[in-house]
C-alpha cells in the first residue's frame, strides 16, 4: 500500500494541502499520515500547552465532519526541527509522497541553508507536492516542465503513478535555447536564415521530448508539447500564466552538489508559480504502476 505524508503547520494557508493529501490517498488507496511539528520553546509549560493545542486541532481535523476522504489518517505531533522530523518520518514509513502547503524563503538562513521543501528534496527519497490552490477536485490540467534528462524521465513516471488519470489533460513545456542564434545575428546572418535555424532547433527539441515520452510514459500520445525559448525559469513561469494548469510537474537531481540548480530553476518556480507544484528527485520514483494503464 502506498504511503503519503502531509506535513502541516495547521495554519489556514495549509488547509488545502491536508485536503489534497486526503483526496490523493483516497484515489490511490494509500495510507496517509498527518504530521505537525511544534518548535521547542524556552518554557516547558508553554511547550506543553502548544503540544496540547496542536494535538487537539490535528485530531479534530482528521475526523468527521472535517474529514471527508475515506479512511481516517494517522496523526502525529512532534517537537523539534521540522525538516529533520519530516525526513525521519519519510525514512521510518518509507513514504512515497510528501504533501505540504505553500512556502517562501524567509531571511538569510533559508537562503543559505534551504527551506524545508529544499531540505526534503535534498534527501532524494520521494517526490514533494506543494499545494497552493483549494483541493476542490482531481487535477484536470497538468503541465510537465521537462528536458531530456533522467530527472525528467523520473518526473513523468512519478506524475503518472501518483497524479495523472485518464481524465486529466496534460502537456509538456520544454525550453529550447538555440546555441548559435546570438552569434548568427552578430555575424550579420540574414533574418530568414536565423529564423530557419531557430525553427529547426525547435523541431529537433520537440522530437527529443517525444522520444523521452515514448520511453517513459504509459501513454505518450496524451501529451501536447510546447516549446519555449528563453531562460528556463522565466519560460516556465510564463507558460504557467498562459495555460493556467492546476499542477506543474518538475524533475530535479536534488542533493547538495546540485544546490545551484535547485536555487536557479526549481526553487524559483516553486516560489513563483501560483498553481500546485510536484517536484520529483531523480531517484525517488514510487514503485507503483502508472494510473494510465
Amino acid at each position: 500500500m502506498p504511503r503519503l505524508l502531509c506535513a502541516t503547520d495547521l495554519l489556514p494557508k495549509s488547509e488545502a494541502a491536508i485536503d489534497r493529501a486526503g483526496m490523493l490517498a483516497e484515489q490511490l488507496q494509500a495510507q496517509l499520515s498527518l504530521l505537525h511539528v511544534v518548535s521547542p520553546t524556552t518554557s516547558e509549560l508553554n511547550l506543553e500547552q502548544a503540544l496540547q493545542v496542536a494535538i487537539t486541532g490535528l485530531k479534530a481535523r482528521a475526523r468527521a465532519p472535517e474529514w471527508r476522504f475515506g479512511p481516517l489518517p494517522e496523526v502525529a505531533v512532534r517537537t523539534g526541527g521540522p525538516a529533520r522530523l519530516i525526513i525521519d518520518s519519510i525514512d521510518k514509513h518509507r513514504v512515497d509522497l510528501v504533501v505540504i502547503g505553500p512556502h517562501r524563503k524567509r531571511g538569510l538562513r533559508d537562503v543559505l541553508e534551504g527551506t524545508i521543501a529544499e531540505k526534503i528534496l535534498n534527501t532524494r527519497q520521494c517526490p514533494l507536492l506543494i499545494v497552493r490552490r483549494p483541493a476542490e477536485a482531481e487535477y484536470k490540467q497538468v503541465m510537465l516542465a521537462l528536458d531530456v534528462s533522467e530527472e525528467s524521465a523520473a518526473a513523468v513516471q512519478a506524475a503518472e503513478a501518483l497524479i495523472l488519470n485518464a481524465r486529466a489533460q496534460s502537456m509538456v513545456m520544454h525550453v529550447c535555447e538555440p546555441p548559435y542564434q546570438g552569434m548568427m545575428r552578430s555575424a550579420g546572418v540574414g533574418t530568414e536564415e536565423v529564423i530557419s535555424y531557430v525553427n529547426h532547433s525547435r523541431r529537433e527539441a520537440a522530437a527529443e521530448i517525444r522520444e523521452l515520452l515514448k520511453r517513459t510514459s504509459a501513454d505518450h500520445t496524451r501529451y501536447g508539447v510546447v516549446i519555449g525559448d528563453s531562460h528556463p525559469a522565466r519560460a516556465i513561469q510564463r507558460a504557467v500564466e498562459m495555460y493556467q494548469p492546476d499542477l506543474l510537474v518538475m524533475g530535479t537531481n536534488g542533493g547538495r552538489v546540485r544546490r545551484a540548480l535547485i536555487g536557479s530553476v526549481a526553487s524559483q518556480v516553486m516560489d513563483a508559480a501560483d498553481c500546485d507544484v510536484l517536484v520529483v528527485p531523480r531517484d525517488s520514483v514510487p514503485a507503483r504502476k502508472s494510473r494510465l494503464h
